[in-house]
């Protein structure tokens, strides 16, 4: 199946190494928020996690958490595939792509467990059905059916009515030290912007890129 004829023109928006600034983190929640407030983007913090295993790359989506000062984080079952392959390798890449606003950001970063205080705050947050599914899921494990998986879950449940869940030890908070920001934003005749941003002795090396 060819796609040579698949075309979009991008003509939405500009952007410049003074749009940037000298703070890009600042500059990313700026577009952050504009994503998050755009009608047309369901999960503004969908971002995609590229790993690398055993010189094997793989890459999914997972939900940003919390944007820092210079990192950012999201929360996982360390036993899972991206929690192998992180320990194994923490250099990883993380993207968000914005297509209603024609925009995409590239982070690389080293990555880390966040301490078990941070966890642990994080997973007393979520609804008590989704901190059962984090206890009862084997993530990346083999199920043989999905019902197996449900039954499971609902024994959990029913067993712990008047409970109150302890986060699991393979679950928490992994939090990417950015050395790397690229900006990228749409533009005509594929004559894209690009502003790439580097962390260099503590200070932001800020420069464009051709298209």
């Amino acid at each position: 199946m060819k796609l040579f004829n698949y075309r979009k023109f991008y003509k939405k928006d500009s952007l410049s190494i003074d749009d940037v600034g000298d703070n890009p983190l600042e500059f990313f929640r700026r577009w952050f928020e504009d994503a998050d407030n755009s009608d047309e983007i369901i999960e503004a913090n969908a971002m995609t996690l590229a790993t690398v295993e055993n010189n094997a790359p793989s890459s999914r989506v997972v939900l940003l958490k919390e944007i820092k000062d210079r990192s950012l984080v999201f929360f996982t079952n360390y036993d899972s595939n991206k929690g192998r392959a992180i320990s194994d390798n923490p250099n990883v890449c993380a993207s968000f792509f914005w297509p209603s606003l024609e925009r995409q950001v590239i982070f690389k970063g080293i990555a880390k467990k966040t301490d078990n205080d941070y966890s642990d705050t994080y997973f007393s947050s979520r609804p008590y059905k989704s901190q059962a599914a984090a206890i009862v899921s084997k993530q990346s494990d083999v199920i043989h059916s999905y019902e197996e998986l449900t039954d499971r879950y609902n024994k959990l449940l029913n067993e712990n009515k008047d409970s109150i869940f302890k986060r699991p030890r393979n679950w928490g908070g992994i939090e990417i030290n950015i050395q790397e920001i690229e900006f990228w934003q749409g533009r005509e005749n594929r004559l894209h912007n690009r502003v790439l941003c580097r962390l260099v002795n503590g200070k932001w090396d800020i420069q464009l890129l051709s298209p």
